[in-house]
């Protein structure tokens, strides 16, 4: 359909689409767009189009698709919010905003909308993005940070400047890894950037939504904590914090829920894209050093039966790998110092994704784990890392497993291995 948009005017546009815009110039979520600049909207999006000048536009999606809206769904708060930040800061500080709110809030459109504005005001603007469940920076199951160039729309589209392996969708049984990410990713934003947006997870409720979002306050130690809320769902994450610091703001009548299979097929989709173009490796067993597992810690010894065995530190005890599940009989033959046995079925890592990293644990790629092959020794990966595999010097387990194209293929318990 052409859209014919005068300066001012607002619409809605619902994904599936496309929009292209034939002149004039519009701006979608704080980012112009100009003549012959196309934007894809994916399935479960939502974006406002406004008119910053008389415009002509291409859509590509059906008519129910697109609303005229009566006024812009951005709040003036927003925008007064980002000047005041941008009065506030402080000369070669780093002004950090950390982002709550339930499901379905907004934090990701508010992140990205407060980014494009600050860009302009204060400088080097970085988002970072913890909910691994729901990803826009990345690949899901990482933390993904971003330090902008320009304006942006869809952050899924950029390549992210660091990441961090969770390994899951969610921080539940990871929750030193969710920290220890966040800390590792302020370290760098300290060094690159001048503001950072942090977007976090909707759970904000029960033990461990109020644990992990009380110890993200306190290692944040934010200059302004966003509250997106309905009501007061939120007020019990920050009495202890100065008035000052907390700004409310209501979520958008706008902003609606997003089913659980729109948000798999959108985490799936971001995934897809990050390992359409993977090809696959080998890495020598000797070249790596291991991290959140027991595989490759102990030192390594001969037991009948199995294709890798290793003594663990202390009282650890044993960690065998066998090509089916373990009988008693093979084990009278084993030595009674032992200790307790940790049994693992070869095969059963198929598909786990692993983070590559360097000699400084920086991560490089996310990489899929096609197999551990004791034969050769080797680890056999699947990732779109580019560079020289020479660079790789340890890889680091998660819990989430995919496919070969990135879709979702299970779980396999932390600790396995």
């Amino acid at each position: 359909m052409q859209l014919n948009i005068k300066k001012s005017e607002f619409y809605l546009l619902n994904g599936s689409a496309t929009v292209k815009v034939d002149s004039g110039a519009i701006e979608i979520i704080g980012a112009r767009v100009n003549p012959g600049e196309q934007v894809n909207v994916p399935t479960g999006k939502k974006i406002p189009l406004l008119g910053v000048e008389d415009a002509a536009l291409t859509i590509e999606a059906p008519a129910e698709a697109l609303t005229k809206m009566e006024e812009s769904s951005i709040p003036v708060e927003w925008d007064e919010l980002a000047a005041s930040i941008a009065a506030e800061k402080k000369p070669g500080s780093l002004y950090k905003i950390l982002v709550l709110g339930e499901v379905d809030t907004g934090k990701t459109f508010f992140s990205t909308y407060l980014a494009n504005r600050l860009l302009a005001k204060v400088g080097k603007t970085a988002i970072l993005d913890c909910d691994t469940g729901q990803s826009d920076i990345g690949c899901p199951g990482t933390l993904g940070m971003l330090l902008l160039a320009k304006p942006a729309i869809f952050l899924t589209e950029l390549e992210p400047t660091h990441m961090y392996l969770l390994g899951a969708h969610s921080p539940g049984l990871h929750f030193v890894p969710a920290l220890t990410g966040l800390v590792e990713m302020l370290r760098k934003a300290e060094k690159e950037a001048d503001a950072l947006i942090i977007d976090t997870t909707g759970w904000v409720q029960g033990d461990g939504g109020r644990a992990i979002k009380k110890a993200k306050l306190d290692m944040v130690q934010p200059d302004k904590v966003i509250l997106m809320q309905r009501g007061i769902e939120l007020e019990h994450l920050v009495r202890h914090l100065p008035a000052e610091k907390i700004v409310r703001l209501p979520v958008s009548q706008k902003a609606t829920a997003t089913s659980q299979m729109d948000r798999k097929e959108l985490r799936e989709l971001v995934s897809r894209r990050y390992f359409a173009d993977a090809r696959v490796f080998e890495i020598p067993f000797r070249q790596l050093y291991t991290d959140r597992c027991y595989f490759l810690s102990g030192n390594k010894i001969e037991l009948e039966g199995t294709l890798h065995a290793e003594k663990l530190s202390g009282w650890e005890g044993t960690l065998v790998v066998t090509s089916g599940p373990l009988m008693p009989e093979l084990m009278k033959s084993w030595p009674k110092d032992t200790g307790m046995i940790r049994n693992f079925i070869a095969g059963n890592e198929k598909g786990l994704m692993v983070a590559l990293l360097d000699a400084d644990q920086n991560m490089l790629a996310v990489a899929r784990l096609e197999e551990m092959d004791f034969l050769n020794n080797n680890f056999r990966l699947r990732s779109n890392f580019k560079g020289d595999t020479g660079k790789i010097k340890g890889i680091q387990f998660g819990s989430l497993k995919v496919t070969e194209t990135g879709n979702e293929a299970g779980f396999i318990e932390p600790g396995s291995f």
